[in-house]
């Protein structure tokens, strides 16, 4: 059986955070700019593709909306990195933008050390990646 293929677009803490997260368990290809995620689009299929939300300037968003515009069936995984907190009603306008663009899952890193710790963090992170039965844990009220 094969390595899943992983695209992520993410800045260097984001890619290091995947990396460690997935253990060697998957074939990660890294791409720091929206232009070089394109390209590695273009260059071949993967079964994932994971974006924090820093990527590229912010520039997440984007990249998804070109994603969906060519109507490839893959496995998304939006995440964020960054060690402050959100707000709820930030990380709520974040997973509501991404619902909007059909991406179901996202892991907030920080929320997830704060309440559970870095495993559990890095856990519930390579689960969304590899697991294809995988639901992420309903937000707190």
């Amino acid at each position: 059986m094969s390595r899943p293929r992983v695209l992520v677009a993410g800045t260097y803490d984001a890619i290091d955070a995947l990396s460690q997260a997935l253990g060697g368990e998957a074939d990660v290809v890294a791409a720091r700019s929206l232009k070089e995620a394109l390209t590695e689009l273009q260059r071949g299929s993967f079964d994932t593709i994971v974006c924090s939300v820093r990527f590229d300037e912010s520039r997440m968003f984007e990249f998804l909306q070109a994603i969906m515009e060519r109507k490839r069936a893959v496995r998304i995984v939006a995440f964020r990195v960054e060690r402050n907190a959100l707000t709820q009603s930030t990380r709520s306008a974040i997973r509501n933008a991404l619902e909007a663009l059909g991406v179901e899952r996202f892991a907030d890193l920080s929320q997830l050390r704060a309440e559970y710790g870095e495993d559990v963090a890095l856990e519930t992170l390579r689960k969304m990646v590899l697991d294809d039965t995988f639901s992420p844990p309903a937000p707190p009220p």
